[in-house]
């Protein structure tokens, strides 16, 4: 059985998987350029993209969205 989600869900998923691509490509791109600090940054802005999408999901899996 499915149960509906609401729509900052929908939008926290997209959003986040937007930043976490972008964060990885940045990233890769610095790391083929030889700039590793900057990658590392790059790499390091992929948690909280993961981090928001999660509390979104256990947000609507505690019923309190």
């Amino acid at each position: 059985m499915q149960e509906t989600l609401p729509p900052y869900v929908l939008v926290a998923r997209i959003g986040s998987i937007l930043g976490m691509s972008f964060a990885m490509a940045i990233g890769l791109l610095l790391l083929l350029g030889g700039f590793l600090v900057a990658a590392l940054v790059a790499f390091a802005a992929f948690a909280p993209s993961f981090a928001i999408m999660v509390y979104a999901e256990r947000r609507a899996a505690s019923g309190r969205g």
